[in-house]
């Protein structure tokens, strides 16, 4: 498939999109990890507009130039407060519509955009995909986390998708079990995946067999659970 790509450097947007060049109806807004637009995040763009979607990744990091260290992502992600995260997803919410005509938008994150993607979908009803793998839910939450994600998920409106790795080291498996109730106690579809001996971030972490095994089988679920939300 053709694909086009363009990167947007603010001063209101900060992101990358990758796009159908014949165009497409569904839109996904991928929410990514604490890394922000690294290697992992573009390709899974790419994958997605290769599948038919345009796909756009929210620069978390507003511009600042990208960094591995741990340390300084974490220090980064702990200065984004809840209003201000879905005030941002609701601006590229808008312009994948507005720029680039998905008449359907869906939010699919990855660690911390995970429970972004909790947030967004449990306020927003023009969402109508919510995917999430191994999202980062703190319990108790963060000082600069306003909101209860775990409380929150039963009021998503829309078919729910969840990664859930066996050795999670952010989540905890109390955190898991409440958030598979909250799912579940939903009138919507939810599809739930358990890689018992994968880990929290296996599908950007290929160190260990098991995230290989897990990613290999999850990856396409997901690409294929989007599309069918979004076609």
């Amino acid at each position: 498939m053709s694909i086009e790509y363009k990167t947007f450097n603010g001063p209101d947007l900060f992101g990358y999109v990758a796009a159908p060049k014949a165009g497409a109806r569904g839109g996904v807004l991928i929410l990514p990890t604490i890394f922000g637009i690294n290697e992992f995040a573009r390709g899974y763009a790419d994958n997605l507009a290769n599948s038919g979607l345009v796909a756009a990744v929210w620069d978390i990091n507003s511009g600042l130039p990208l960094s591995a260290d741990y340390q300084e992502c974490i220090r980064r992600a702990r200065m984004l407060t809840d209003d201000g995260v879905l005030g941002m997803i609701a601006r590229w919410r808008d312009t994948l519509q507005s720029q680039f005509g998905a008449s359907a938008v869906g939010v699919v994150g990855f660690c911390i955009g995970g429970r972004f993607g909790i947030l967004q979908a449990s306020q927003d009803r023009s969402i109508v995909a919510c995917a999430m793998a191994y999202p980062s839910i703190e319990n108790p939450r963060l000082p600069n986390q306003a909101m209860d994600a775990l409380a929150l998920a039963a009021n998503i409106a829309c078919p729910v998708h969840m990664l859930r790795p066996g050795n999670d080291h952010v989540s905890s498996p109390e955190t898991y079990e409440a958030l598979t109730r909250a799912l579940l106690s939903r009138r919507q579809p939810t599809m739930l995946q358990t890689y018992p001996e994968a880990e929290h971030g296996f599908m950007h972490r290929p160190a260990l067999e098991a995230n290989v095994a897990a990613t290999k089988l999850a990856s396409p679920q997901l690409i294929a659970f989007l599309g069918a939300c979004l076609s």
